[in-house]
C-alpha cells in the first residue's frame, strides 16, 4: 500500500506542478505531494525489512513494535497504509497474548521494582562465604527440564541451524524452507 500511495502522491504532485506552471494551481500541494511520495516510498522499502521479515523470522515482538513506527509514517500517505498496519499490530498483539504463559501478569504501571546490585566488599576486607545456590533442575544430571510447550523445529539444509517450522526461511543464512 505504501508503494501505491507513493504513486498516487507522485501523480498529484506532478499534476499540481503542471497546473502551477500554467497559472491555475498552487505549488505548495506539489511540493507536499513530492515530500509525501518520498516518505511513502521509503516506508514501503523499510516495512519489508522491519515488519514482514521479522514476522517471517518469528520475531513477533520486534514486528509489533516496528509496526507502530510505520503507522505514524502511513498517516502521511493518506490513511490506507496506516489502517492496514493497525490491523497488523492488533493481530500480532492477539497472537502474542494467546502465547503468553498461564498466569502471566505484566507489572502494573508504577509497580516495577529494580533489583539492588550485588554487594561488593571494599578491597582488603574479608570475603563473605558464597551463598549456596539451589539446583535449577530437580531431575537427574543431564536431564532437560520439562517445558509445557514444545515448538517443532527443522534443520536448515545450508547451515545446519535449527529453527521453528512456522518460519519461512532460515534466520541464520536466509535460505528458504525446503
Amino acid at each position: 500500500m505504501f508503494f501505491l500511495m507513493a504513486l498516487v502522491w507522485f501523480i498529484i504532485a506532478i499534476a499540481s506542478i503542471v497546473m502551477f506552471v500554467t497559472g491555475n494551481g498552487h505549488i505548495v500541494l506539489g511540493i507536499l505531494g513530492l515530500f509525501a511520495m518520498v516518505i511513502c516510498g521509503v516506508a514501503g522499502l523499510f516495512v519489508k525489512q522491519t515488519v514482514i521479515d521479522a514476522i517471517d523470522q518469528g520475531r513477533f515482538n520486534d514486528a509489533k513494535n516496528d509496526s507502530i513506527v510505520w503507522i505514524v509514517f502511513g498517516v502521511v500517505g493518506f490513511f490506507i497504509p496506516s489502517l492496514f498496519l493497525i490491523l497488523t499490530y492488533a493481530k500480532i498483539s492477539d497472537t502474542l497474548a494467546a502465547q503468553q504463559p498461564v498466569g502471566y501478569q505484566p507489572y502494573a504501571p508504577g509497580q516495577v521494582s529494580a533489583q539492588m546490585p550485588p554487594y561488593v566488599p571494599p578491597p582488603g576486607a574479608p570475603q563473605p562465604p558464597a551463598p549456596v545456590q539451589p539446583s535449577q533442575t530437580q531431575g537427574a544430571p543431564g536431564q532437560q527440564p520439562y517445558h509445557a510447550h514444545q515448538t517443532p523445529m527443522i534443520r536448515c539444509k545450508n547451515c545446519s541451524v535449527q529453527y521453528p517450522m512456522f518460519m519461512h526461511s532460515c534466520p541464520n543464512c536466509g535460505a528458504p524452507k525446503e
